[in-house]
């Protein structure tokens, strides 16, 4: 029987970034004059496509350009400093021990993907690293079918989806994948749950949730 495979998402799910995620949107939103938001309030609200959270928050869309709100957000990110999970290493050896081969699809723009995966010191870890080719914070499901595509017979087995965000498993279901989220990231806990789907203390915890249905 085919080996199982793992697709991971990256921001909030291999990559431990909601803290700085919010302190990098509060410092757009205080270049607009708009109130800081809470960690809280953003892991209630958070979502795929984003421009309606940042309206929700009280930007101007029908005024400001976009791309330039998505510049600036990118630009204060890349401030904050860039750390995996604590387990996320120790995860992703998990499934390579177990012959589980892995990819990465993000909704970050491909470049910017790359560049941080590589500085981690984990891009050998993965067969595949896709992102998108904007920093909208639309989907990155077109770029899934494309990921899926490329793997071929390297993802013959169950295709497993790891990631953080409802819109995670939007994509899984797409994709036909079986969904794992995990807690802690972008979204809270209650939100996941609605998914449906298994919700993970841990990435290695994910990671055996794959490994027991081989």
């Amino acid at each position: 029987m085919a080996e199982p495979y793992i697709i991971w998402d990256w921001n909030g799910t291999l990559l431990d970034d909601v803290d700085s995620a919010v302190r990098a949107l509060n410092r757009m939103l205080g270049v607009r004059g708009l109130p800081p938001t809470t960690r809280q309030y953003y892991r209630e609200h958070f979502g795929f496509p984003v421009r309606p959270f940042y309206a929700e928050l009280g930007v101007d869309l029908a005024h400001e350009d976009w791309d330039r709100i998505c510049v600036d957000f990118h630009r204060f990110v890349d401030d904050e400093p860039k750390e995996l999970r604590t387990d996320a290493v120790q995860a992703l050896a998990d499934a390579h021990a177990a012959g589980t081969g892995q990819s990465i699809l993000s909704a970050l723009r491909e470049d910017l993907l790359r560049r941080d995966v590589a500085a981690a010191g984990i891009a050998g870890m993965f067969d595949e690293i896709f992102g998108v080719d904007n920093l909208d914070g639309a989907t990155k499901l077109s770029r899934g079918h494309e990921l899926v595509s490329s793997l071929g017979a390297r993802a013959a087995g169950t295709l497993f989806f790891i990631g953080d965000t409802l819109h995670d498993a939007d994509v899984a279901r797409e994709l036909g994948a079986r969904c794992i989220l995990v807690e802690g990231g972008h979204q809270s806990r209650a939100r996941l749950e609605t998914a449906s789907v298994p919700v993970a203390d841990s990435l290695r915890a994910a990671v055996q949730i794959v490994l027991r249905a081989a």
